[in-house]
């Protein structure tokens, strides 16, 4: 062959190698521009955690999918969660835990059926996934026995004597052992191995590359099977932590945690878009310290999450519900919106031991302070330009010395808003169609 044909057939491949990528590019920003202009039209954002575990209150997801209609709900929050390891299918499970994953819908298997059936009547919802980056379980580690994976897993785990911080694994381990109730609050902190044995489940190095990838490989699983959106709890908690041990935000070992979780998103948005989807990512963007508000200093999310606190739902002195701190919520938003330029959702948050939001919400208030406390937390995040997320179904409504006597149909410790010992329903779809009718 010529050279000169050949030297023409090499610059003819390579233009035509970056015009596809400049068109592939194109593309991709394009459906990402159109994907963030749908979660901007959001308006109807409602809690349904689990639509898989009908079977356990007898409600099947034709009645759930109802349940959106009824509403109109174009946002789906926490519809389905991997909170602890999760199989493919039930019957890749041993016979005596394949009862429990059916009653509870728990596989990847569910998850895709119910979102191609939610779909198929809704189209257009957005259906949010999600997971937690502060646990990491030594099942989701190889080995060959389960010393083996604990000793890997254990590895996995933060310790800031990594950054040189005078911290070590077994401290910081301990204190999720004693929110977790692996170890009694009063408890001495037992030694490293009978830690690493005693404890369920660890607190995770978000910069351990091994940690990304189980991260990541629930994930991808959950966008495999059709999720359009994946909330990732606590995202940045290792980056919080360890600013408040450092009292620096230029710390190295708060740069590489912030670092990593820039780089956990990215990986989400470019395998969302290898499958011809963008997938949006949300998570916690703000908390309170002893020293007023913080909020992250950048990050790529799609989207941010805040809470009411306890106070705000209601004001243990006085009694009064739904008197929300004007100047917090005005320097939260004020900060989101300067930093992150991202829309902000608002739940009634249930994560931790004792007194949660959702636990007050639940427990503390009567069936007309619950709708009271709706009506208001609707109206005042609504003015801030935050999206209250109505608190439909799910959500664990208090553990770890707490008293939780107040259960749905009388006998769960899952927040539902159409049991009879709650019935806030129907102030949610009030709400709800209120928003919807302004919509047009």
């Amino acid at each position: 062959m010529p050279r000169w044909l050949l030297a023409t057939l090499l610059v003819s491949i390579c233009l035509a190698t970056t015009l596809y990528l400049y068109l592939r590019r194109g593309m991709e920003e394009a459906r990402k521009e159109e994907a963030r202009k749908k979660l901007l039209n959001v308006k109807v954002a409602v809690q349904y955690r689990y639509v898989t575990d009908g079977k356990v209150i007898n409600r099947s997801l034709e009645e759930v999918i109802e349940i959106l209609k009824e509403v109109k709900a174009d946002f789906v929050f926490q519809g389905w969660l991997t909170q602890r390891p999760c199989p493919d299918k039930c019957s890749d499970l041993p016979p005596d835990a394949r009862a429990l994953c059916e009653l509870r819908g728990y596989s990847y298997d569910h998850l895709r059926k119910a979102i191609i059936k939610i779909k198929e009547e809704l189209p257009d919802i957005i259906f949010c996934g999600g997971t937690q980056a502060e646990f990491l379980y030594s099942d989701e580690v190889t080995g060959r026995d389960e010393g083996e994976r604990r000793d890997k897993a254990w590895k996995m785990s933060l310790n800031p004597e990594k950054w040189g911080i005078n911290l070590s694994r077994r401290e910081m381990q301990c204190y999720w052992a004693r929110r977790w109730g692996s170890v009694g609050l009063k408890e001495p902190c037992p030694s490293e191995e009978e830690l690493k044995w005693r404890m369920e489940k660890y607190f995770p190095d978000l910069t351990n590359p091994e940690f990304q990838e189980v991260l990541l490989s629930r994930i991808y699983k959950q966008i495999d099977a059709g999720v359009d959106a994946i909330w990732i709890d606590m995202l940045y908690m290792q980056t919080y932590l360890l600013k408040e041990l450092t009292g620096d935000w230029n710390h190295p070992a708060v740069r590489d945690s912030l670092e990593a979780a820039h780089e956990i998103v990215e990986r989400i948005h470019n395998y969302g878009m290898s499958k011809g989807k963008y997938i949006y990512v949300i998570s916690w963007v703000g908390k309170v310290t002893r020293h007023g508000v913080e909020v992250i200093p950048s990050t790529n999310l799609d989207a941010g999450m805040v809470a009411p606190r306890l106070n705000e739902i209601k004001d243990n002195r006085t009694g009064e519900i739904g008197k929300f701190n004007e100047l917090f919520w005005e320097e939260l938003v004020n900060l989101a919106k300067e930093r992150l330029g991202i829309p902000i959702f608002a739940m009634i948050d249930y994560g931790g031991p004792g007194r949660t939001d959702l636990y007050v919400f639940s427990q503390e208030l009567s069936r007309e302070e619950a709708r009271e406390f709706l009506r208001k937390a609707d109206e005042f995040f609504s003015e801030k330009g935050i999206i209250f997320i109505f608190p439909v179904h799910g959500g664990d409504m208090g553990r770890l010395g707490v008293e939780v006597k107040k259960l749905s149909y009388g006998r769960f410790n899952w927040y539902d808003s159409i049991a009879p010992e709650f019935q806030t329903f129907e102030t949610i779809k009030e709400l709800a169609l209120k928003k919807t009718s302004a919509r047009g």
